[in-house]
């Protein structure tokens, strides 16, 4: 490991692990983490490996704190303020032949090119091997179903190693978020990365949800044979369906919303197999919420 501080003057490092080929999971809350799937996959993630803080990024540079607030708590009588945090840490897996690194952040409001730029240097510094991001999006899906999970990767092994069942480069233009440009700098630096995109129901009103974070750790499981348990988040998963089935038992006019998206996935089975889930990128939601009305108008029509 080549660890040059002065090239990541933003990152405080807090030890300097020796690690073999790590490859990276990472996840930021924010506009790429609907229903917060993401953020609760890598949460999950990082407390059941017991994953050990390396390093923190400085908030300062990239951050207005009068839109991400830092928060204030109370521990052993002590006021504590925390700010957001972007926090990077180590599991060592003794069944695979690499380490992992675990990156946990938020989506930076300022400073995105120094931003990545601190994060493609500590990647280079620890010799990361494959680069994983997680992502939720908000997508024409039933609640009752099993969340999709897409993706893509920039090359054939990685794809079939993540069993991207159409793997293809990303092809989406338009406005992008924080992951597209992490990619697109590690991609620049010689370093193969991959996205993973749980599709969650965008008429859910619940976050954060469970499904979500469920989705991505099964696919990343199977994948990786990470050999996780999974257990309590399906108990989780449980309970959020039986509370969502008790808000729409309560709302008439939602379940029947909720229905009438079902019919259109049951419909429509099978037409999105080829879906692109945009990698790094999520669907225009004034295009999604027009779509939807459409369909909806459409169904009153046939109705009449």
């Amino acid at each position: 490991m080549k660890l040059n501080k002065d090239e990541i003057p933003d990152i405080e490092i807090l030890s300097e692990p020796q690690l073999v080929k790590p490859t990276v999971i990472a996840a930021f809350s924010g506009w790429s983490d609907a229903g917060e799937a993401a953020s609760s996959a890598l949460r999950f993630l990082s407390k059941r490996w017991k994953s050990e803080l390396f390093a923190e990024l400085d908030p300062e540079e990239y951050y207005d704190f009068t839109q991400t607030r830092p928060n204030v708590k109370i521990e052993n009588g002590e006021r504590i303020i925390e700010w957001p945090a972007n926090k990077f840490s180590f599991y060592r897996a003794s069944k695979e032949s690499h380490d992992f690194i675990l990156i946990s952040g938020v989506e930076p409001h300022i400073n995105w090119r120094q931003f990545v730029r601190n994060i493609t240097k500590l990647c280079q510094a620890f010799d990361v091997n494959n680069f994983i991001t997680l992502g939720g999006l908000l997508a024409e899906v039933s609640h009752n179903r099993d969340i999709r999970v897409g993706g893509s990767a920039t090359n054939p092994e990685l794809s079939k190693l993540l069993k991207f069942e159409y793997p293809r480069l990303p092809g989406y233009q338009g406005p992008t978020g924080i992951l597209s440009i992490l990619n697109q700098s590690l991609q620049e630096n010689g370093i193969e990365t991959a996205s993973l995109w749980a599709n969650v129901p965008f008429y859910i009103q619940r976050s954060p949800n469970p499904k979500g974070a469920l989705a991505l750790l099964r696919h990343l499981n199977n994948s990786l044979t990470l050999d996780l348990s999974l257990h309590d988040l399906e108990v989780f998963s449980a309970r959020f369906e039986a509370q969502v089935a008790k808000d729409l038992e309560q709302n008439p006019e939602a379940a029947d919303y909720a229905r009438q998206i079902e019919d259109y996935s049951e419909r429509n089975e099978g037409v999105f197999d080829n879906f692109d889930a945009s990698n790094e990128d999520l669907p225009d939601a004034e295009i999604v919420v027009d779509e939807l009305e459409e369909f909806l108008r459409q169904q009153r029509e046939n109705e009449s």
